[in-house]
Formats: C-alpha cells, sequence, structure tokens
C-alpha cells in the first residue's frame, strides 16, 4: 500500500516538474545593462542580445567586458524569476535544494 502512495507522489511530481519546465521557457524576460538587451527565459536560456548602435566605438576589451557583465546580469535576473517560480509549482513540498 505505501509502495503505491509514494509511486503516485512520484508520478504527480514529475508531471508538476514538467509544467514548470514548460512554464519557465515560457517566462521571458528583458534585462537591460548599459543599453545592452538581453533577453532571457527563467531557465537561463538566451534568446535575443541587441547591442546600442554606439557599442562599436569602445574598444573591444570594454565591449567584452560589457558583454560579459551584461550577460551575467540576465542570468541573475533569471534565476531569481526561476527561483520564485519554483515555489509556485512546489508549494509545500520539502525538496533538498529547492527550498
Amino acid at each position: 500500500m505505501e509502495l503505491f502512495k509514494m509511486a503516485k507522489e512520484a508520478m504527480s511530481m514529475r508531471s508538476k516538474l514538467k509544467d514548470m519546465e514548460r512554464a519557465l521557457k515560457a517566462k521571458v524576460m528583458e534585462v537591460n545593462y548599459k543599453n545592452i538587451i538581453i533577453t532571457i527565459n527563467a531557465k537561463s536560456e538566451i534568446i535575443d542580445i541587441k547591442l546600442p548602435e554606439d557599442i562599436m566605438q569602445k574598444s573591444v576589451k570594454d565591449v567584452e567586458k560589457l558583454m560579459v557583465a551584461a550577460m551575467q546580469e540576465a542570468v541573475k535576473k533569471s534565476q531569481e524569476v526561476m527561483a520564485e517560480e519554483s515555489k509556485k509549482f512546489m508549494g509545500g513540498m520539502n525538496i533538498p535544494g529547492l527550498n
């Protein structure tokens, strides 16, 4: 009897995780860092990058630094959103590493 209950809970969790994965992919945001606009979803997948017109007036080294900083900012934001969304989906479930 206990084994059946555990299997049922596992299937329910699997379904919730699939739903959460779809929701994270669909949750798209734009992060603007010094006029570099990065479009990213809550799974930290970069979708698009828009550069300002004047960026080519900077040195290659400066552009590289700006790009890394912009991507780090976008990933940080996506991870924050992922954490919020995970809490919604997991509700009161006590899953190590997610709470």
